[in-house]
């Protein structure tokens, strides 16, 4: 582990590896808090780190203080789930390879808080190393294997916390590489995290504009430059970027959502124009519930289940069709989406 002033975590995560590790190793890098003493009391070796402004570097270091065969890396704001905590002496078990853990993390969007999922390599064997100053990657010839419990992660609850930081190193990766799209997109999170939506726009759609359909982080661009569209009210962008995105994201239904969200606020936005869009919102909200949930990329729980049926319900309420409404309304509470049992509330009888 890297740290920095983790008092408010640091326990939960040590505690959650504790019965997984064989030594636990932190690269402090310049804590002020109890940090230290947390990890001692976990009986951690830990060692100062002097932050230079690069990730890969700190991590690095941390891994080459290390005596085991393996190693999982974590952040403070992450916790082992007991899933994956029983996978990984199984998988170490195994031929070497690295591990892929889906990382599941709380953000909050538009006053409200959402779940997402993403997968990420953080179980290896000794031999691979870290590039990159922000956003590092793991380098390894390893084949990949994805395990299935659950990583914890509560970090973009607390974004202000480190996202002056982030800023920075993605503003000096920009300065000299002034259309990598991948740190354009990553800044433009970092904007909308701290309500800068313009800002992010900006970067959104210079990205866009330059991502390639089969690169990694093309479909969440798209979604995210759609989000942000949404609530700057800048349609006629959308009305592009929609055009184009759909002829890539067949398959993803995070892209369906925020499409038939889009919809919405655009006929909202001018009726008597945009009427002709109106089948839209329905085709994009049931094309969400055909595909289900997206296990293979970065994607918002509930994309392909229970927020397409609450948003389903939420069209079908608005012209009348009560029944369908209540079905679409019975399902998303029915996974415990609690909007949608309020809204099942407020329907009339029958």
């Amino acid at each position: 582990m890297i740290v920095k002033n983790e008092s408010r975590c640091l326990a939960r995560c040590l505690q959650s590896a504790k019965g997984i590790a064989d030594e636990i190793v932190i690269a402090d890098t310049g804590s002020t808090d109890d940090t230290t003493k947390i990890a001692r009391e976990f009986g951690a070796k830990i060692s100062n780190f002097h932050w230079v402004d690069d990730f890969a570097a700190a991590r690095n270091f941390a891994i080459n203080r290390t005596t085991g065969d393996w190693i999982l890396v974590l952040d403070a704001d992450e916790w082992v789930g007991e899933n994956l905590a029983k996978e990984i002496p199984v998988f170490r078990r195994g031929n070497p390879a690295v591990g892929w853990v889906q990382q599941v993390s709380d953000f909050r969007r538009n006053g409200r808080t959402f779940r997402a999922h993403c997968m990420t390599p953080r179980l290896f064997p000794r031999g691979a190393h870290y590039e990159g100053r922000i956003h590092e990657q793991l380098i390894s010839p390893l084949p990949r294997v994805n395990l299935r419990g659950e990583l914890w992660h509560d970090g973009y609850l607390d974004i202000h916390k480190k996202g002056d930081r982030n800023m920075k190193l993605l503003l000096v990766e920009l300065e000299r590489d002034p259309d990598n799209v991948y740190f354009l997109f990553q800044l433009a999170s970092e904007y909308n995290a701290i309500g800068q939506p313009e800002k992010a726009f900006g970067c959104l759609q210079k990205a866009f504009a330059r991502v390639k359909p089969g690169d990694p982080s093309a479909p969440n661009i798209a979604v995210d430059l759609l989000y942000t569209i949404i609530e700057l009210k800048k349609f006629e962008a959308g009305i592009q970027v929609v055009a184009r995105a759909e002829k890539y994201l067949g398959d993803f239904p995070d892209f369906f959502l925020v499409r038939g969200l889009f919809f919405m606020n655009l006929i909202r936005s001018n009726p008597a124009r945009y009427v002709s869009e109106l089948p839209g919102i329905e085709q994009s909200f049931q094309r969400c519930l055909a595909l289900g949930e997206d296990e293979r990329r970065r994607s918002v729980h509930g994309s392909g289940t229970f927020l397409a049926n609450y948003n389903l319900g939420v069209f079908y309420q608005a012209f009348g069709n009560i029944a369908a409404a209540r079905r679409c309304f019975e399902s998303a509470a029915a996974q415990g989406y609690e909007p949608a049992a309020g809204l099942l509330e407020k329907l009339p009888a029958g």
